[in-house]
């Protein structure tokens, strides 16, 4: 498929197109794994409510109150 693509960063694309002669590939192939990875990473992002707490074991239980006291005092 052959498209037009408006609006590029001149610098950015110079030194993308460097990198892919550079890496040996088409600045189409390279193109293609810059969107691919793009959207890749877009699926692996969570929620932040999607978090889960992390024990960080005995001793810690009162960490986040002991940080507010260290950053903010009392």
């Amino acid at each position: 498929m052959q498209l037009s693509v408006r609006e590029v960063d001149k610098k950015i694309f110079i030194d993308f197109k460097a990198k892919a002669v550079k890496t040996g590939i088409t600045i189409g192939d390279a193109l293609t794994l810059a969107m691919k990875h793009w959207l890749d990473e877009e699926e692996e992002r969570k929620s932040f409510l999607e978090l889960k707490p992390i024990d960080w074991g005995k001793g810690t239980e009162k960490t986040s109150t002991e940080i507010d006291t260290i950053i903010y005092g009392k």
